[in-house]
């Protein structure tokens, strides 16, 4: 079967582990029916959150993320992952990453069962889960834009899809904090989404305005999952110093591949206690490295209300502006660029 791709929405990979790997098979799972793509996923689910990325990284807070798909126009595959694979240094590696591919020649049926076994991801416990599984939202909701616009739907999938369009982007609010799609009428790339505001997604983004937060929680499980034990120098002599060199003895090397990740450990531990001086007033290492994550989190503190304003400037939408100055009152801390 030949398989045509067809709009990238964008090339990125769906990562469910962390490391990559030497392997000699590329892995590639593709769907030919519903309930092998749900299987591929909750197994891709289940691996994601043992993976715990967010955990063991040293400086990065970005966790792992389901990424967005590209288009295959398949009446037979349903989806397809595909392993990032290269040769690096005459090794054969392949990341734990895939490429995901979503038939774009599915009934609207389909895509109603696929936004709700997202919705159900979104209700697990791991906070990292539910906000990468909504960001899949996005690529769906344009292929059933699409469905629509074509004018190849019946009157009966034409009213389903406006349904799915207007619940999806309620989810992209009020689930995602999601509101980069409201400037699809200053790029047009990102489709216009202007015609399916309604008055429902009005409100919601009143909401938004009333309340400008990140929920609280999503700061309170991350940092329920860090682990200050990555600062333990237990053992390591003060003095070690691994001595690399072009070309090693069995013996040398092995003396250095052990040396080189208690090194590490020391170094990030000196470098913790160091911020935790200079940076923080004498917090200890460990406190150090819990603040500064907490300080890189990306999701708390305002949500992008500026987003909001641009969309109400620009469309000269009384309900937004008349909540936007009062926004300005209450948050005067908050710049915005018009009002």
């Amino acid at each position: 079967m030949i398989v045509k791709k067809m709009v990238i929405f964008a090339g990125i990979m769906y990562s469910f582990l962390v490391y990559a790997q030497r392997i000699d098979v590329q892995q590639i799972f593709a769907a030919t029916s519903e309930e092998e793509m749900y299987k591929f996923y909750d197994q891709m689910i289940d691996s994601a959150r043992l993976s715990n990325r967010f955990i063991h990284s040293d400086d990065s807070t970005r966790p792992f993320n389901f990424g967005f798909f590209e288009e295959i126009e398949s009446k037979d595959t349903l989806i397809k992952f595909v392993q990032e694979c290269w040769v690096r240094r005459g090794d054969y590696i392949c990341a734990r990453f895939y490429w995901i591919y979503l038939s774009n020649n599915m009934p609207i049926d389909f895509y109603g069962r696929l936004l709700d076994y997202f919705r159900d991801v979104k209700r697990r416990e791991n906070y990292f889960l539910k906000i990468e599984s909504i960001k899949l939202l996005d690529p769906i909701i344009r292929i059933i834009i699409k469905k629509y616009e074509s004018g190849i739907l019946d009157e009966q999938d034409s009213i389903k899809a406006l349904q799915l369009i207007e619940e999806t982007l309620l989810r992209l609010i009020n689930d995602a904090h999601d509101y980069t799609w409201l400037l699809s009428h200053k790029y047009t790339w990102l489709l216009i989404f202007d015609k399916y505001i309604t008055d429902n997604i009005r409100q919601a983004l009143v909401r938004v305005i009333e309340n400008p937060f990140y929920p609280e929680e999503y700061l309170d499980f991350y940092l329920s999952q860090q682990d200050t034990t990555v600062l333990d120098t237990i053992g390591i002599p003060a003095n070690i110093r691994p001595q690399w060199r072009p070309r090693f003895t069995p013996e040398e090397l092995q003396i250095y591949e052990e040396e080189l990740p208690l090194f590490e450990r020391l170094q990030r531990f000196l470098r913790y206690e160091r911020i935790g001086r200079e940076e923080y007033g004498g917090l200890s290492a460990g406190q150090a490295y819990l603040r500064r994550r907490q300080d890189g989190f990306g999701d708390k503190g305002y949500l992008n209300i500026r987003y909001i304003e641009d969309y109400a400037y620009h469309k000269n939408d009384e309900l937004l502006i008349k909540h936007l100055k009062e926004f300005k009152i209450k948050h005067p801390d908050y710049p915005l660029r018009y009002f």
